[in-house]
């Protein structure tokens, strides 16, 4: 009996090895801060960072001397052709986690074992806002022109490359009345989630950010 208790915790232990790595790994890469020093001179365009379940988006200003995002991710891609929206918000994963998890209750295992470890499309999700939502999982980051056109060609890189031209979305799928999908480059896996892709973003447009993070956690907690 003692033996075959030993041969289980043993069994446990090789199982449990991963899933403990990943997320130590997770945790340091979580507290090493990138851009802690960042100039905050010039910061003159607000940008927003939204959490919602395990997911992050970027909100940025519509309209900008930068760029016209409308002009791009056009409202009549979507279902109720929004005007006159202040914000659209950017997020980027798996296209078929997208289709078969509207909501985080929906998650099925072999979905979230496709997008994790088998390579696939993957898609940039963006969402129309009349206004900043009111939210206690909203954090304020003010920018400088440089700094901003920076995240919009990181963003802009995003979009799959037979999609140029005029962005076309990905037809029929849609969680809101205000938002669309548009396929996108690279694959999401185990070390490239969604809040990845949002870190990397920061990362990439000289703002805080940490060294690397699959979960909300660790780019929320620069800016705490």
């Amino acid at each position: 009996m003692k033996q075959a208790l030993r041969y289980f915790f043993k069994f446990l232990l090789i199982l449990l090895s991963p899933v403990i790595v990943y997320q130590v790994m997770a945790l340091i890469g979580s507290l090493i801060p990138v851009n802690s020093k960042f100039e905050t001179k010039n910061a003159n365009i607000d940008i927003y960072l939204y959490k919602q379940d395990m997911h992050t988006d970027i909100l940025l200003p519509v309209h900008s001397k930068i760029i016209n995002w409308d002009s791009i991710f056009r409202p009549k891609h979507t279902l109720s052709n929004p005007q006159n929206s202040e914000f659209i918000g950017f997020g980027w994963g798996d296209l078929n986690f997208y289709r078969n998890t509207p909501q985080w209750e929906d998650i099925k295992l072999n979905v979230a074992f496709k997008a994790l470890f088998l390579r696939s499309q993957s898609a940039l999700h963006t969402q129309f806002y009349q206004k900043v939502p009111v939210s206690e999982n909203l954090v304020k980051i003010s920018v400088s022109k440089d700094q901003y056109k920076k995240l919009t060609d990181y963003i802009l890189e995003t979009v799959n490359a037979e999609n140029k031209g005029e962005i076309q979305p990905v037809s029929g799928l849609h969680y809101y009345q205000d938002d669309a999908f548009y396929l996108a480059e690279t694959s999401f896996h185990l070390f490239k989630t969604c809040n990845t892709w949002t870190n990397s973003a920061l990362k990439a447009s000289g703002l805080k950010a940490c060294l690397w993070t699959p979960f909300p956690q660790g780019i929320f907690y620069q800016y705490n």
